[in-house]
């Protein structure tokens, strides 16, 4: 087991050791040989909000943080028995630790689905006083009280079309952005692109870390940060501006990506993530209501592929202009090109190809058929075709769908869920059968 202790002061800190990280919550940097930080960049986001801060989500997001200190700070290849399920111990002091008490055990099981690992809370009480925000004349300053819901913001296509649709439904969402620099680029180029004039709450987790600790690349827990965001800022309208009426929390994803079903059997772990998965949506508005946030997640797409998200969009003008603009690729700030070979690259592609739209996104792979041959770089592309041909052989593909994690025990909404993944997987099929790839046994 490994543990973890945070404090926004650093005298309080333990001296690390093989099986004891020390973290400072808020650093701004790392400390060599003694502490890792994070979070400090998050507080000056977090001051430029012009609104009464809440405990409690204030809290969440704390609780957020050590989350991705301990994902990001705990190697699994060599912290875990088997490779995979590391085991934690967090101690965090909260503004409200009797509150978060009571939820240990909902956190350990939704974490636990989230990121395949064990986790245990140790809460106690903080002393840390929120900061007063910024109120120089000079400083960038983030108004929302002409707003009414929230978006997270990722600058990809699907988190596009949730803007551009809720835009034109007459909504006004503050867009939520995890936003490290060349995410950053990217967001503000297709929100300009837009011509939006949402809000922008653009924060970074930003971990530091001494030289000595390796990290993990995974990152499995970036949804349950990046949501932590959405909520602190969806909480600051209700309580604000809504006389704590219920936030909507918009998470725009397909249905396909959202339930990211296995594509082999060796990627039930590590390249299978659960980051909007409706089992770990459902857990978080169950925590929600637990503590008394005023906040819903939604994820309006969660019965449409990514190709119904293009042709269905309600700005196909829009649309057109900007979709190529968009990031889909989960490898691109290595080269700053798209692959074009991953997973989420062969969903994309073939969502343009079922909306007969012409994708001109400039690919560092271009041409699958020589991906394919290529053993160094054809893996994701395989195990598409793989998962593909398993799907037309297998006698029951409610299944194969279901291998992803719990889905909703409730029929039509749990059949609509599998009904969806699988017109997602034909999409898929259908467009690799464009570029002459053989997906059939």
């Amino acid at each position: 087991m490994i543990e973890l202790y945070f404090e926004t002061d650093l005298t309080r800190l333990p001296n690390m050791s093989s099986n004891v990280l020390p973290v400072r919550m808020f650093g701004k940097s790392a400390l060599e040989g003694m502490y890792n930080s994070i979070g400090g960049a998050a507080l000056q986001e977090f001051r430029r909000l012009q609104e009464q801060p809440d405990e409690t989500a204030f809290d969440l997001m704390m609780l957020s943080l050590a989350v991705t200190a301990a994902d990001t700070f705990v190697e699994r290849n060599t912290r875990a028995e088997d490779a995979w399920c590391r085991q934690f111990k967090v101690h965090l002091p909260l503004l409200e630790p009797d509150l978060w008490q009571q939820q240990r055990s909902l956190l350990q099981e939704t974490l636990h689905f989230l990121s395949g690992d064990l986790w245990d809370f140790e809460f106690s009480q903080s002393d840390f006083q929120i900061p007063s925000k910024i109120t120089h004349r000079r400083a960038r300053k983030i108004h929302i009280d002409n707003h009414d819901s929230v978006c997270l913001f990722s600058g990809g296509l699907d988190s596009m079309i949730g803007a551009v649709d809720l835009k034109e439904q007459g909504k006004k969402p503050v867009l939520v952005s995890h936003a490290y620099p060349k995410d950053r680029e990217k967001q503000d180029d297709v929100y300009n692109k837009l011509r939006l004039t949402n809000a922008k709450f653009q924060v970074v987790a930003n971990p530091r870390k001494v030289k000595e600790i390796p990290v993990d690349v995974q990152m499995r827990t970036r949804s349950f940060n990046f949501i932590a965001f959405g909520a602190l800022i969806a909480t600051a309208l209700s309580k604000n501006h809504y006389n704590n009426q219920t936030v909507n929390l918009y998470i725009p994803e397909n249905g396909l990506i959202s339930i990211n079903p296995p594509l082999t059997a060796r990627r039930i772990g590590s390249l299978s993530t659960r980051t909007t998965h409706p089992f770990f949506l459902g857990k978080l508005n169950e925590l929600f209501v637990n503590i008394g946030l005023p906040v819903k997640l939604l994820n309006p797409y969660q019965f449409k592929t990514k190709g119904e998200m293009i042709v269905d969009c309600q700005n196909q003008t829009l649309l057109k202009k900007v979709a190529v603009d968009t990031v889909s690729c989960g490898k691109w700030k290595r080269s700053g090109t798209q692959c074009g070979r991953c997973v989420p690259c062969l969903i994309r592609r073939a969502s343009f190809n079922a909306a007969t739209y012409n994708d001109t996104t400039p690919y560092q792979f271009p041409i699958l058929n020589d991906v394919i041959k290529n053993p160094n770089n054809r893996d994701d592309l395989m195990s598409m075709i793989v998962a593909i041909r398993n799907l037309e052989n297998a006698s029951n593909k409610n299944i194969w769908v279901a291998r992803s994690g719990s889905l909703p025990l409730e029929k039509t909404e749990r059949q609509s869920i599998i009904d969806t993944v699988l017109r997602g997987m034909g999409e898929v099929k259908n467009y690799l059968q464009t570029q002459n790839l053989d997906v059939t046994v």
